[in-house]
């Protein structure tokens, strides 16, 4: 990292490099990664090792697409509280990221739950309310279109190609998410690249049962490695928070289109009066307008119903971040938290 105009830390190119390359392949060994950056498998560990130490990368675990339920779940608060309640929810280990945005509903929390029952349960019983919230509205989704991995896209197409990993085709037996996936997924948490031998100490497994149940994870589906770094360090100095009316019969198809964005950093169709959210990454406020141009020319029956500019991000799946984006503290992403121990996996 080095210093810019204003004083503040930026990463330089090495770093972001490094960075995006993970992003691609997370668990991506140095030597592997050695002869695409052209520097020493030792360089690459020790810049990556500052970047974790500064809290301005990490790496980690989440749910794939297909296996993301959960909501969105925005908060109405009192004048001058919505700091306070966006770092109290930030704390439980269900509720995997949580920002200040402008507009009625000055704070949004995306939950995640292992089922519809579940789901249900957190909105119903168990998700607390803030005394300072007045009002509260939640938009449930089943599955995500995109968002959950995402790139900062500075490697060229070549590079990246020498970094994807390829994981090979589905398995033919699909079984349950299961007690020890849940085991293994938590373990993950704080550090997406921990060895299989450090997991498998932790898990009382052996590392090669521990790759086999990685990979069947992976392949299925299931679960899906993410690199992600302090966006503001990263020239992404803002995020915008979209509800969208989309006709029934293209939601899917919008929001497979949409949720590929580069900028997409959450997107799922949801069950409330609009049928997409969207969260996406900006570089300026005017990117802003430069997306909304892109949304109305490629999709023209999409309706923006209510548009909202994040203040502040407190939490992004499960890093409590700073005002640079850093990571200051992790609070590893459990959807299974806040549910009975006899509630589905």
């Amino acid at each position: 990292m080095s210093e810019n105009d204003t004083g503040g830390a930026v990463l330089d190119e090495v770093d972001l490099a490094l960075v995006d390359a993970l992003q691609i392949n997370p668990r991506a060994s140095w030597t592997a990664l050695a002869e695409v950056l052209e520097l020493a498998p030792i360089t690459l560990a020790r810049r990556w090792q500052r970047l974790t130490d500064a809290g301005a990368a990490w790496t980690t675990v989440a749910l794939g697409n297909s296996a993301s339920r959960g909501a969105t779940v925005e908060f109405a608060c009192a004048p001058g509280t919505a700091t306070q309640v966006a770092e109290q929810l930030a704390e439980l280990p269900h509720v995997i990221t949580v920002g200040v945005t402008t507009g009625e509903y000055q704070v949004f929390a995306l939950i995640m739950a292992p089922s519809l029952a579940a789901i249900s349960d957190v909105l119903l019983r168990t998700l607390p309310t803030p005394p300072q919230v007045t009002k509260v509205r939640s938009h449930v989704f089943g599955s995500t279109f995109g968002g959950v991995i995402w790139r900062l896209g500075v490697m060229n197409r070549s590079q990246a190609d020498q970094v994807r990993e390829q994981i090979g085709p589905p398995p033919r037996e699909i079984r349950p998410f299961g007690a020890e996936d849940r085991a293994l997924f938590l373990a993950l948490g704080h550090d997406g690249r921990r060895s299989y031998a450090d997991l498998a100490a932790e898990l009382n497994s052996s590392p090669q049962a521990v790759k086999r149940r990685l990979d069947r994870l992976r392949r299925h589906g299931d679960i899906a490695f993410r690199c992600d770094v302090a966006r503001p360090l990263a020239g992404w100095h803002a995020m915008a928070l979209l509800w969208l009316t989309v006709p029934d019969t293209e939601v899917h198809q919008v929001g497979r289109a949409v949720g590929a964005w580069p900028e997409t950093r959450h997107c799922a169709a949801v069950t409330s009066p609009a049928n997409l959210g969207l969260i996406v990454g900006l570089r300026s406020l005017n990117h802003l307008d430069d997306l909304l141009l892109r949304l109305a020319e490629d999709h023209p029956r999409a309706k923006v119903v209510d548009r909202k500019l994040v203040l502040q991000m407190t939490k992004v799946h499960g890093r409590i971040l700073d005002d640079q984006g850093k990571s200051t503290r992790v609070i590893p992403v459990d959807p299974w938290a806040a549910t009975a121990p006899s509630s589905e996996l």
